[in-house]
């Protein structure tokens, strides 16, 4: 059994960090329609995983917030359509997150192309300066 493994066994802490969605544990998707959003494959079902830390849930610490949930949404249809939706809310989070990142990407893509244009514009300048000064 590996580190990360053996990590992944052991009780969620506290101050447990977010596992990047690229991380190499990560490659079973945590449900059909959130294809992208993927946790450890293994021994648990998908959805026994927490979707940010990649650690098993410990269902006894949440019953309170399932009973809440059990009474928010009484059916299995009422359950899949928030279940939807809260899907959707997710990917449209993960596209702008996106988006937001392409803008940066291009943002500093620009000002790398204008600091090279800077530095060719002034070594010519340096070229010619220093071929009008007489030896």
């Amino acid at each position: 059994m590996t580190e990360t493994e053996t990590s992944l066994l052991s009780p969620p802490s506290e101050k447990t960090s977010t596992v990047p969605l690229s991380s190499a544990i990560r490659n079973t998707p945590i449900h059909p329609d959130l294809p992208e959003i993927q946790v450890p494959g293994g021994s648990l079902a998908t959805h026994n995983y927490h979707p940010a830390t990649c650690q098993p849930i410990d269902f006894e610490r949440l019953h309170a917030d399932l009973k809440q949930l059990a009474h928010e949404f009484p059916t299995q249809e009422a359950a899949l359509k928030a279940q939807q939706q809260a899907a959707e809310e997710v990917r449209t989070l993960i596209q702008e997150a996106e988006k937001k990142r392409e803008q940066v990407q291009k943002s500093i893509d620009k000002k790398v192309k204008e600091r090279d244009t800077e530095m060719k514009i002034l070594s010519k300048y340096q070229e010619v300066k220093a071929s009008d000064i007489p030896a």
